[in-house]
């Protein structure tokens, strides 16, 4: 992306100008496949025809969007190995369901300001996408294989969630090598995930906790500066009684109060 104040790249004309339909397309893929492969057995051939010409025009809508980025990017060809899992979706019809996923990672349309609270939001936003298409995918890969025991899309959410999570039960197993292709990526994604949640949630007890002792160090020199100003006139009135006893006893008075400084809780003389 172009820096604020410069003239905006081709790149970045045809980013802001896309991306938002490649996010519409990309849901739509989604769903178009989601409906394609969960009610399979429910669905007309003709409607199921349908879906699958559906897909393959927005795959070639990805494809072509492949294309213009690499010309139009400053990197050139460089683009396509900073980009795998674009070049993976277009490539590999299995991975397709992953073009999703990089649209969020693209040009500017979700750009946003970095914090806590907007990295949970894409932490859950990626989670729940994620056990979807895991779901989807598995059910896709065993549905029908020798042996397979992941047969409906219940059994398949629910071997996402344990296998994401990393708990691992094994009452559901993939049995085909895309499905297990799928499982080893999404224990790994778990991981990932585990790992960004649990710094996110140390990062917030941090800043409570620094917050606090900052509110507490200030609550401390709020009392220290009160003692200080109780004991300063507490020093001015009893110097204004001694001047007078001293006045009482024909004794000339002490040294006024307004030509000393203080220090600390204590008073010397300048």
């Amino acid at each position: 992306m172009a820096d604020k104040g410069a003239r905006p790249t081709k790149f970045d004309q045809y980013a802001h100008r896309f991306d938002k339909l490649m996010l519409v397309l990309a849901f739509v893929f989604l769903v178009v496949w989601s409906t394609r492969i969960i009610f399979h057995e429910q669905l007309p051939g003709s409607v199921s025809a349908i879906l699958l010409t559906v897909q393959f025009w927005i795959w070639l809508a990805f494809l072509a969007d492949l294309v213009i980025r690499t010309v139009l990017s400053e990197k050139s060809w460089k683009f396509l190995w900073t980009h795998p899992l674009d070049v993976v979706a277009v490539l590999l019809p299995a991975a397709r369901p992953l073009k999703i996923l990089t649209v969020f990672t693209q040009g500017t349309m979700l750009a946003s300001a970095s914090g806590r609270f907007k990295t949970m939001q894409a932490v859950v936003g990626s989670t729940v996408l994620l056990l979807w298409l895991g779901a989807v995918w598995v059910l896709s890969a065993e549905r029908g294989a020798p042996g397979a025991n992941i047969t409906n899309f219940g059994d398949a959410l629910w071997w996402s969630i344990v296998t994401v999570t990393t708990v691992g039960y094994g009452d559901l197993t993939p049995v085909t090598l895309t499905g297990r292709i799928v499982a080893t990526v999404m224990m790994l994604v778990g991981i990932a995930l585990i790992g960004v949640v649990t710094a996110s949630v140390a990062a917030w007890f941090v800043s409570m906790t620094s917050s606090q002792d900052d509110s507490d160090n200030d609550e401390r020199d709020e009392e220290r500066d009160t003692r200080d100003d109780a004991m300063a006139t507490r020093v001015v009135e009893l110097e204004s009684k001694i001047d007078r006893l001293l006045e009482l006893q024909g004794e000339p008075p002490a040294e006024p109060a307004s030509k000393t400084r203080r220090l600390g809780t204590a008073t010397e003389p300048e």
